[in-house]
């Protein structure tokens, strides 16, 4: 039987990362890839990320064999076309280990560019379109002011914003910005965009309050005056649960689109 043709296959999209991606095909916490295989039924295949990656919850550097790995498989002759690849790093590469990120900001960028630009030149991807998607925050527990005058409040919030948790916090922000940054740069081929998906968690639970956005009392960061994410944002400090997934479900599904028309399950 002959092979058959790469435009003739159903085309695909890819969603790279680490344990974030992964988890995101767990119909219980309705996870984005979860969400993406249900609104693309039968006109996208989504290839489980478990059967193409080995390094799950590493970093960016950690996941330089499986990247190469990928391009590989989705330029071979007959492969199907790849109309989507995201790009969901950043989540353990700005987690700081002692007194510096696991992954330096610095590295981390130039694996983002690697990732980017390897898509860019490869013929056999020339019509694919790249979503690069920031870290979330992490969620501290907030802790009881009960009984805390204001003076000692603010001399715990000095000391805990030199915490391990605290640094790793604001180092997402960090990322995320770089992300962003990055993306923005790429914005005239057309073909790329960036999801500010720490921003877009952080106003989330704060519209759950009618909050505004105040610096020093974001949510999840763990000092006084701040709340945190709450029941359903998160399973952990670090993986997203239910709430958190939908975020991004919905941000992702509304930036394709309104960048990508075309990419509409009812154009394919």
């Amino acid at each position: 039987m002959e092979d058959v043709p790469s435009h003739a296959r159903v085309p695909q999209f890819i969603l790279f990362g680490d344990s974030l991606t992964e988890w995101a095909f767990d119909e219980h916490n309705e996870g984005f890839g979860w969400n993406l295989e249900q609104k693309y039924e039968a006109k996208v295949q989504i290839p489980d990320p478990r059967r193409l990656m080995e390094n799950y919850s590493y970093t960016s550097t950690r996941l330089l064999p499986d990247y190469d790995r990928i391009i590989t498989q989705a330029t071979a002759p007959n492969a199907p076309r790849t109309l989507l690849f995201t790009i969901f790093l950043g989540a353990n590469d700005a987690c700081f280990i002692g007194e510096t990120e696991y992954v330096p900001l610095s590295t981390f960028e130039a694996n983002i560019r690697k990732f980017v630009e390897t898509i860019l030149v490869q013929d056999a991807m020339a019509d694919t379109k790249v979503v690069l998607i920031t870290p979330p925050p992490i969620n501290i527990p907030s802790p009881d002011a009960k009984d805390k005058d204001e003076n000692e409040m603010r001399k715990t919030n000095q000391a805990k914003r030199e915490m391990r948790g605290y640094k790793t916090y604001m180092s997402k922000k960090r990322y995320a910005k770089r992300i962003m940054q990055i993306a923005q740069e790429y914005e005239e081929t057309g073909r790329v965009i960036g999801l500010d998906f720490w921003g877009d968690l952080v106003r989330a639970r704060l519209q759950d309050f009618g909050e505004e956005y105040k610096a020093d009392k974001l949510p999840g960061s763990g000092l006084y005056g701040a709340r945190d994410f709450g029941e359903g944002y998160f399973t952990d400090g670090l993986h997203l649960d239910k709430k958190g997934y939908n975020v991004l479900s919905r941000s992702l599904y509304s930036a394709v689109l309104s960048k990508w028309p075309e990419l509409s399950p009812d154009q394919l």
